[in-house]
């Protein structure tokens, strides 16, 4: 039953553009409810049609099977009992289901494996390193395609709800695609609650960056954690089989780019012991579907002038853009994972790795000077900025016989 309460919040959820899917998932209501009741013009009152009575006894054997074979959904079962003619509600057939659940639950020890395209599994890792002498967490993101194994990774500050945004627009690019949906445990940033019948309540910034790209959020089932099983079979892979064979590394950007190579060259082209095929290869029956190509703006960008030098500031160091941009306002996207873009009228200018290793310090492209040119038509010499290791001034040394000569002229003045 839908209260005339919940009618309003669908009415309103659909007024901000959500789709019948993300309200669905959202509310924990089935498709079919949420469009009956957005064709609805008013709220109306709900009325039994059916009495309780024992109208399950005939569907009693079919659902102990459908439970045995793994099927716990009572959404599911109920629309398949309801084509076999079953009168009534979820009510009766949930109290039927309820005190076989736990046992079939203790049994259901096989891997739930998706077809493909279906599902992404969703998690994070963390990982501590020597940052310039203290020890520091960083974070691994982590994305596996159910169907192929096909694995993403992407190290990053934090874990916060723009950092896990910016990581699943790289994961879709990396991929070429999304699947039809995304698994998630109770992670903060995506999960925010449960109502009172245990469905999860969803992040609405984040939900709204889903529906954007098309994909189904779903929640992994509590006290349930095989069902993202492959998730986190891939972080214990990345901390035995990645995380060995980094010894140093420059910066974020620099530990990315040593992942991106392991990715492509052992961990999605090995023998994956489940499938006993390369990820890669499997990744070619994936059906994903194309990502929204219209970006969803998921990260603050900082405002910054562009000075005199063409270089611009950002957390105490100082990076080049292009010379035409001087005296102009740019925007910065710091993505969490080493890189940092600059953008003018939202079209991006030029990318810099984010300086880790201090303060004080430059990053500059030559290109960004090129073509720069006196008032005399010369061209103007390039300068060439040192990336300094510390804010200690440099100190210019000088012969003693410099300043004789100055005071000399000093006096011939007077």
């Amino acid at each position: 039953m839908v209260k005339n309460g919940e009618f309003f919040v669908i009415k309103d959820m659909k007024k901000r553009g959500m789709t019948i899917t993300q309200i669905s998932n959202e509310l924990g209501r089935d498709r079919k409810t949420i469009r009956k009741w957005l064709k609805e013009p008013e709220a109306t009152t709900y009325k039994r049609k059916f009495p309780i009575g024992c109208i399950l006894d005939p569907f009693k054997t079919y659902i102990r099977q459908r439970m045995q074979e793994g099927c716990l959904n009572a959404m599911v079962l109920l629309d398949e009992i309801k084509g076999q003619g079953y009168p009534g509600g979820i009510t009766t057939l949930r109290l039927f289901m309820n005190p076989i659940r736990p046992t079939v639950v203790s049994k259901a020890t096989e891997r739930f494996e998706t077809p493909p395209g279906k599902q992404a599994q969703v998690d994070w890792g963390t990982f501590r390193v020597d940052w310039m002498g203290q020890k520091k967490r960083i974070y691994a993101f982590v994305m596996v395609l159910g169907y192929s194994r096909t694995m993403y990774v992407e190290f990053t500050e934090d874990e916060k709800l723009e950092t896990l945004m910016g990581c699943h627009a790289r994961a879709m690019e990396y991929f070429g695609g999304i699947t039809e949906t995304c698994l998630y445990d109770n992670m903060k940033t995506v999960v925010i609650g449960q109502d009172d019948r245990g469905q999860a309540i969803w992040n609405e910034r984040f939900a709204r960056f889903a529906s954007h790209h098309g994909f189904i959020l779903q929640r992994c089932r509590p006290y349930r954690a095989r069902t993202k099983g492959k998730v986190e079979n891939g972080v214990a892979y990345i901390r035995k089989n990645f995380w060995p064979r980094i010894r140093t590394f420059t910066g974020l950007n620099d530990l990315n780019q040593q992942v991106r190579q392991w990715l492509d060259t052992v961990a999605n082209v090995r023998i994956h012991g489940t499938t006993h095929e390369m990820p890669s290869m499997r990744l070619q029956q994936e059906t994903l579907k194309k990502a929204n190509p219209i970006p969803f703006e998921y990260v603050e960008r900082h405002i910054r002038k562009v000075s005199n030098d063409s270089l611009v500031s950002y957390q105490g160091s100082r990076y080049s853009v292009p010379f035409q941009y001087i005296g102009y306002l740019v925007h910065i996207q710091d993505e969490k994972n080493g890189v940092l873009r600059f953008f003018y009228e939202n079209r991006l200018i030029t990318e810099h790795e984010k300086i880790s290793d201090g303060r004080n310090q430059v990053a500059v492209n030559k290109k960004h000077f090129e073509g720069i040119r006196k008032t005399n038509g010369q061209m103007v010499p390039q300068p060439i900025p040192r990336l300094v290791s510390n804010s200690t001034p440099e100190v210019i040394q000088r012969s003693l016989s410099v300043y004789e000569a100055l005071t000399d002229e000093e006096v011939k003045l007077q």
